[in-house]
Parts: C-alpha cells; structure tokens; sequence
C-alpha cells in the first residue's frame, strides 16, 4: 500500500531493482487524477513499469479503478488494455437511482447578498426531498458546515416545517436526544436534536463516527459535510448539494473553480 509519489521513487532507484522486480500486480485506484496536478507522477508509474514488461518479458498485470472518468477508452489506451477483454465500463443503467444533474447559476455580485441568495436556494432545494430522502450538502470550509446547518434549521423553524426532517415514532426522537448527550461539539448538539447533521475533518472521530451511523440508519435527514466525507465513506444518500464552486486553494492563495 504506498502513495503514487513513494512508489515513484523506490522505482526510480537502480539499486532496489531486485525487490521491484518481485511486484506482478500493480493497483491504481481514482485513475482519473491524471487530469490532476499528482497527474505526471501517475504517468511516470504507469510508464515506467510498461518499460519493465518490454526490457524484462516478465508481465505486470495494471489495474486501474475510476468512479468518475468520462474518457476511459483514451485512459485504457493509454494503460495498453485491450478494450475487448480488459475495460470494464459501468453505466448510469447499473445506478438504482437514475442520475439526474441540476446546475443553479447566481449572477448577484455583492458577496453578502449573494451568500443569502445562496443559503435561500440551498434550503428551497433541501424542502423539495425533506421527508422523503436524505440528502449530503457539501460545503467548502468547515465554518460553512455549521452555518449552513443552522440556516437550514432556522429557515425550517420561521416557517414552521421542522417536522419534516424528523421521523414520525418518538424512539429515534429519543434516540437523537439520547446522542445529543455523548457530543462533543458545540455545533453538533444544535442541529442534531432537529435531524440534521455535520460532518468534517475537525471533529472529534467519535462525533464523526457517531454521525456516520445515524446518517445510515435513516435517523438524520441532512448531512452538511466537507470534502472529507467523499474519501472513502460510502452515505445512502438520494440527493447531493455542493453549495458554491469556488474552493479556496492555499498553494495559489487565492479562490479557484471546481474541476467536473
């Protein structure tokens, strides 16, 4: 198990040959950060070892795993895989939810008036499926998460709709209070009496953890998140909002687009 940049350098070393040439099976999992800037490094491995098969004519089986990669025919070309025996392609017909994508453009300049437009749509969008499935919003600091967390929960409470993220049977009322009473997190203990939870990387782990259960057993409605929750924690949710983006990268220093 090693990070694409580890792997890159104990096989660039001439001395540790020996050791490399022991590996038959390499296992590249989100191929599609070719189109990232850890890209290059990605090619340099895949290259490098396609250069071991031809000077060696000992195999290295490549496999290469994407959720998200729309030209994966030009990628297994690339990783030499005959397109009739080794690509793999899985489409929307495999979804048991049919993918559907809804983009809400936001002319408004000035920044506060642009925020509660923001918030405005995010909790219109939220209303359209509360009650009937759960649903992730993915924000982009971990500020945001609880901002935007308690906005959904005072908008819901001015017009009297709270009832709609909680479930009917007063136990998981009692459940959510009965967990309110382990949290560590200020934040936390706000909204999650109200079916509505939060989740990023500076949470304690079992707040994180204890959010994560909840959410898969149906008891919390919404899930207001960092990107941290997309690494490997699979949520049954029906409906996902990324509310805004621009994401603030700190090697440019300043505020950048989302890649698709």
């Amino acid at each position: 198990m090693t990070t694409p940049e580890k792997w890159d350098i104990v096989t660039r070393k001439s001395g540790e040959r020996a050791y490399v040439e022991l590996v038959k099976l390499v296992i590249i999992d989100e191929i599609h950060l070719l189109h990232d800037l850890r890209g290059p490094v990605l090619e340099a491995i895949v290259s490098r070892t396609i250069r071991q098969i031809e000077t060696t004519s000992e195999l290295v089986r490549i496999v290469a795993l994407s959720a998200t990669l729309p030209n994966y025919e030009d990628v297994a070309e690339f990783l030499r895989v005959k397109p009739e025996t080794g690509l793999f392609h899985f489409d929307n017909s495999y979804r048991p939810v049919p993918l559907e994508q809804l983009y809400v453009g936001i002319t408004e300049k000035k920044a506060i008036k642009r925020m509660m437009l923001v918030n405005e749509i995010c909790y219109e969008k939220v209303m359209e499926r509360a009650g009937k499935h759960q649903m992730l919003v993915f924000c982009h600091s971990r500020k945001e998460t609880a901002r935007t967390a308690k906005t959904i929960r005072d908008m819901a409470l001015a017009q009297d709709q709270l009832h709609r993220f909680l479930k009917e049977d007063s136990a998981s009322k009692e459940l959510l209070m009965a967990q309110v009473e382990k949290c560590s997190s200020a934040d936390l203990k706000d909204v999650l009496p109200f079916g509505i939870g939060i989740h990023h990387a500076g949470l304690p782990k079992k707040d994180r953890k204890m959010v994560e259960d909840l959410f898969a057993g149906g008891y919390l409605q919404v899930l207001i998140s960092t990107a941290t929750l997309a690494w490997g924690v699979n949520l049954p949710a029906h409906t996902v909002i990324i509310k805004g983006t621009s994401i603030y990268s700190p090697d440019k220093g300043k505020w950048v687009e989302l890649s698709p």
